[in-house]
């Protein structure tokens, strides 16, 4: 049976604060068998409580009376909790680690977390698959910076030292930095129960918006920063489908709270996103994987922006009219959203508030069946074609493969250089 103890079997520093501490138990026990008897030396206890199916090269069962005494030491020291947190969120954005910006993101998430982490500080076998859950985000986000964890590490240390103040001993250093170190072992420990899986960001869904009977917009927290650019989509997984990953539009471009927008559609016959939409609520657990796709305007160009947009696949376009605003962009937006009824409308409002960020952009809804008024009536394709002459604009087409397939051939029919033409669909993930 394989153990989880305090470091995996590379060691490293948090062994050698074991093998220490060891040793001088173990030289407190020589010291104290020289005034023994010769008949009571004749049968020692063992020293090697190691069980048989044990890692031979991890620390032995009695090194977990460390952790106990380290933990003391930590809630000793430790002082206010959310000073600590404070600390670390107020460090300046030129000298933040990844993990500075999660904390600075989430403060309160971070108090629970290092609260949590004291309690739990002597079972190993309860922090490791904790810290299993943002191993593989975090390993994705340092790259080959190794040295962020270090830094961070320092950083806790005098977040602790200052909301310590005067009472602050060197002895308390050396118990914060042996902490940091475990947990710097754990985390690899952790990160080794998601070997060779693709990386993946765990979070809370924290607003769930129905806005149709097949859409959801939700409203998602990630533990560690999701790195994403506008236009781009997430592959998300259903808690209660475990393994159904789907790709969904991301609707804003990212924000300093680190909340994402989300839109799901759910599609026929589908559990998994018709899970996501009907079924899902807020404080829901939710994992992506990392953000995906290449939809953007390209910037500095001369003419004008036609965009047409099918149903749900509006979604990005929503965070490209952001960014169109963010870089003063002054070019003329044409946008085209195409939707079956009405009532499937369900982000108007929010689409043209952010449309009217941008210098020129006019939102126009083309709806396909039933009553139309106030809005356009009739095909998205033929809408389109009708309603201008497009040659000297930059086109972007986005929505269903079929859609996207006919509205370029309708407008290369119109003369427009297909070289201005960029398309982009939403192929969905295959159900497992």
């Amino acid at each position: 049976m394989t153990q989880v103890g305090p470091v995996g079997s590379n060691g490293g520093e948090p062994l050698a604060v074991l093998w220490s501490w060891r040793q001088r138990l173990e030289q407190g026990e020589e010291k104290a068998k020289e005034h023994e008897t010769p008949q009571r030396r004749q049968s020692p206890e063992p020293k090697d409580s190691l069980p048989q199916d044990g890692p031979l090269d991890g620390p032995k069962e009695g090194d977990q009376g460390y952790l106990p005494q380290l933990k003391a030491r930590l809630r000793e020291t430790l002082g206010d909790v959310s000073g600590v947190v404070r600390r670390l969120s107020e460090v300046p954005p030129e000298q933040r680690t990844v993990l500075h910006t999660a904390v600075a993101a989430d403060p309160a998430a971070a108090e629970r977390g290092l609260a949590w982490l004291l309690d739990h500080f002597s079972q190993p076998s309860a922090v490791v698959p904790a810290l299993g859950k943002i191993a593989p985000a975090l390993d994705a986000l340092i790259g080959t910076r190794p040295r962020q964890l270090d830094l961070f590490g320092d950083a806790l240390v005098a977040a602790a030292r200052d909301a310590r103040g005067e009472a602050w001993t060197d002895e308390d250093a050396n118990a914060w930095r042996d902490a940091w170190r475990f947990m710097v072992g754990w985390l690899r420990q952790g990160a080794q129960l998601h070997h060779g899986e693709t990386p993946y960001w765990t979070g809370t869904i924290l607003g769930h918006d129905r806005r149709r009977d097949d859409v959801a917009v939700l409203t998602v927290g990630t533990d560690l920063p999701y790195p994403f650019r506008a236009g781009q989509r997430a592959i998300v997984e259903c808690h209660s489908v475990p393994g159904a990953w789907r790709a969904c539009w991301i609707g804003d471009p990212p924000a300093e709270d680190h909340h994402i927008e989300i839109h799901v559609q759910a599609l026929p016959g589908d559990k998994a996103t018709g899970a996501l939409v009907r079924d899902g609520g807020v404080g829901d657990p939710i994992r992506l994987h990392a953000a995906e796709g290449d939809f953007a305007i390209e910037p500095g160009r001369p003419g004008s922006v036609l965009i047409v947009a099918e149903d749900v696949h509006v979604t990005p376009v929503k965070a490209l009219l952001s960014e169109l605003a963010e870089r003063g962009d002054e070019r003329v937006v044409h946008l085209f959203w195409g939707v079956s009824t009405r009532e499937d409308l369900y982000d108007l409002e929010s689409l043209r508030e952010h449309a009217t960020r941008c210098a020129h952009a006019f939102v126009h809804a083309v709806v396909a069946r039933g009553p139309a008024h106030p809005y356009t009536s009739g095909s998205l394709p033929q809408v389109v074609v009708d309603f201008g002459e497009w040659t000297s604009h930059d086109v972007y087409l986005s929505g269903s493969p079929l859609a996207v397939g006919v509205m370029r051939n309708m407008l290369r029919q119109r003369s427009v250089d297909p070289r201005r033409i960029h398309t982009v669909t939403l192929e969905p993930i295959s159900a497992p």
